[in-house]
């Protein structure tokens, strides 16, 4: 068979990580009749070419800024169209960082006086026709003619730019979505590709409802990213304790303290539970393993009071400058293949795992562990922009974790030490909302959703052979 090739992009470290650190990347390379080509910022071609330098797949670098005024417009409304309680609370977050009051008014009447009526995101996408494509893309397709374009990420602005391209040329287009809470966070899905590959059942209801993607044009394979979950992994218990310098014999807290970049509440927190394993409060076995975050602030070591029972850990090694906030609000990173077994091990190996809003909750459950999740601000002076108070049920996606019973709620610190000394004591309790967690956002549990993935790409890759 002559060679095909997908052309894709990947322009910041959550795409890359979903891509390359999965089957989807392994099963695409391992097929000799498939040529990839990989369009990247060009400050990481270097970097990409030389840790995935594989035969068949092409790099090309291409410094793109973002959409055109049209497209931006439309993005905005399409935004600000989608009729669910994350897009209103987004738009309260912009209120209360911005203070522009006309502004979020106009917001707010779109949501609730154009969202709902029929045929509005039909004419967004029409719109969408008279936004001009990116002639640099249009060069790139004319120089490779691929067979398909897959995009990564069909909500990400600069995966809609190759998307209206590829359809503007007929291009066969396959789309992924990056998380779990995409479809309801992300505005009206601007652009539809010909097949869209999705996590869950859940997921692809909500497409249907929420995007009106057609259910025939929907494959559901499990998220990629999990896979290494329900696989044996390559680092015992006692080896990934020593490599941290952690006594083997600690029981381990997994903190992921942040909501946002406001590192206030998560100082007061660290401190206090220092403090409560010297006061007793805790047992004395009891190790903190805090995990900030990819591109949040470290929080600078005079504030944090010394202890043995606290390890702060850093979930990526590698990070690139950012010249365009299109691409990454501050800085974008890139995972390495340890800093991807870090997460895996540091989830495996807690007794219990600590969070505010976070995919840390959905990323416990193949492993049955305990979560709680943070619902106070430590700090009284936190802003409201950055306030855990002030979001309340507000996250569709996460509302439905709640409402499942998978994770425990404290509004105190007294609550959160308490919490943590049941779950020392009972770690079977709550089980049940764990496992309705790994059915309903996880779903697939045989370590195959990379691999499904691929396969149905490769499928809609050969449909016009």
């Amino acid at each position: 068979m002559p060679q095909k090739t997908i052309f894709l992009s990947i322009y910041n470290g959550i795409r890359s990580k979903n891509f390359f650190h999965t089957d989807i990347y392994k099963t695409l390379v391992a097929d000799k009749n498939v040529r990839l080509v990989i369009v990247v910022p060009s400050v990481k071609l270097d970097y990409y070419r030389k840790t995935f330098a594989e035969p068949n797949v092409v790099f090309e670098a291409l410094d793109l800024k973002g959409e055109p005024w049209f497209g931006r417009l439309l993005a905005e409304l399409g935004f600000n169209l989608l009729d669910t309680k994350t897009i209103r609370f987004k738009q309260e977050l912009e209120y209360w960082r911005y203070k522009n009051y006309p502004r979020f008014l106009i917001k707010r009447a779109i949501n609730r006086v154009l969202g709902p009526l029929p045929g509005i995101r039909e004419l967004v996408r029409f719109l969408d026709r008279f936004v001009d494509t990116d002639q640099r893309v249009n060069a790139l397709l004319d120089k490779y003619k691929p067979d398909l374009v897959l995009a990564p990420d069909i909500v990400f602005p600069l995966d809609r730019i190759f998307l209206r391209s590829a359809k503007r040329k007929g291009i066969r287009t396959v789309g992924l979505t990056r998380s779990w809470d995409n479809l309801t966070s992300k505005g009206v899905i601007q652009i539809l590709p010909d097949k869209l590959i999705l996590h869950t059942t859940r997921m692809k209801n909500q497409a249907v409802k929420l995007v009106g993607m057609s259910e025939k044009d929907i494959f559901v394979s499990g998220p990629p990213d999990y896979d290494k979950y329900f696989r044996p992994l390559k680092t015992s218990r006692e080896e990934f304790l020593r490599s941290l310098g952690i006594p083997t014999d600690r029981k381990i807290i997994l903190f992921a303290p942040f909501y946002d970049n406001y590192v206030g509440s998560a100082v007061i927190m660290m401190n206090a539970f220092t403090r409560a394993i010297k006061e007793g409060r805790l047992p004395k076995n009891a190790h903190i393993v805090s995990r900030y975050r990819p591109a949040t602030p470290e929080i600078p070591g005079n504030l944090i009071e010394s202890s043995d029972n606290l390890t702060i850990t850093r979930p990526c090694s590698l990070y690139f400058e950012v010249k365009d906030k299109t691409l990454a609000p501050t800085k974008d990173w890139e995972f390495s293949a340890s800093d991807v077994e870090l997460l895996a091990n540091s989830l495996a190996y807690s007794d219990v795992i600590i969070n505010t809003y976070s995919t840390l909750a959905i990323d416990a459950s193949p492993f049955d562990k305990p979560v709680i999740g943070v619902r106070f601000d430590a700090d009284p002076s936190t802003p409201p922009e950055h306030s855990v108070l002030k979001i309340g049920d507000l996250h569709d996606h996460y509302r439905e974790l709640e409402e499942i019973g998978g994770v425990r709620l404290v509004k105190n610190m007294d609550e959160l030490i308490d919490a943590v000394n049941f779950y020392f004591e009972h770690p079977e309790a709550d089980r049940g909302g764990r496992k309705l967690i790994r059915e309903t956002q996880i779903e697939f549990t045989d370590g195959q959703n990379g691999k499904r993935a691929a396969e149905f790409i490769l499928q809609e890759l050969r449909v016009r052979s």
